[in-house]
């Protein structure tokens, strides 16, 4: 390559492409342990990035890819800073496109980003994943989602969803940084539901591999407050 050449990046071929399309598409038959097992598998390549200092600042099943053994891969770097000297980035530009329904609450209000907003965005990957593919909050406007947080709304609890496992997204979705997992801790309590999870096809597994998307409960329901939302911001 000519010194004036711009620089080529040489990438692994992603046979399945991104999850996202990956999980919307009805030809797909995805089992419960299939999708617990993307979920464990992004919480590895997130607690290595972590481990680097790297803030990814738009995990998304949409930046996530599959190979051909159905692995995921973090992927998507457009957005992510290097902050070993810094323990979160700050951004200033506020005419900036972001991707809303995966922010955390200090990203939205202070554009703080770190990798506990990080965290919160992996939850918001793993109701994606338990919806195959549902758009966060459908029923919330962009321009309503940090009011509806700052509420102490959530997302609903996917359908088929196992309890243990949306508990894991509400402590995604704590209000605050520190009462947050770390990336390590999400991949043992992700190895830890797969553990418990059987690997025979079960009644859940039949609706998850017949529908394109398993929507959440009823908007009509009531919504599901964080009990770690903090009061200074609700009062």
């Amino acid at each position: 390559m000519a010194v004036d050449e711009p620089p080529l990046v040489i990438l692994p071929f992603m046979a399945h492409g991104d999850l996202a399309t990956f999980l919307r598409d009805p030809d797909k038959t995805l089992t419960r342990r299939d999708l617990l097992t993307f979920g464990r598998d992004i919480a590895r390549g997130m607690a290595y990035l972590s481990d680097l200092k790297f803030v990814h600042r738009d995990l998304a099943a949409r930046n996530c890819m599959l190979d051909d053994t159905l692995t995921v891969k973090v992927a998507d770097f457009g957005l992510s800073r290097d902050i070993y000297e810094r323990e979160y980035y700050s951004s200033g530009d506020k005419r900036a496109k972001l991707p809303v329904k995966w922010m955390a609450i200090e990203s939205l209000t202070e554009g703080i980003y770190s990798t506990k907003t990080d965290v919160w965005s992996y939850g918001v990957v793993l109701w994606e994943i338990w919806t195959r593919g549902v758009i966060p909050y459908p029923d919330v406007d962009n321009m309503d989602v940090t009011e509806y947080l700052l509420q102490g709304r959530r997302l609903r609890k996917p359908r088929h969803c196992q309890e243990a496992l949306y508990q894991t997204m509400l402590r995604c979705w704590s209000s605050e940084p520190e009462d947050r997992p770390t990336f390590s801790e999400l991949v043992a309590e992700m190895e830890a539901i797969l553990s418990r999870t059987s690997s025979d096809l079960t009644p859940d597994d039949h609706v998850l591999m017949q529908q394109p998307a398993v929507y959440v409960t009823s908007p009509t329901e009531e919504q599901t407050p964080c009990a770690s939302a903090s009061k200074r911001q609700l009062d």
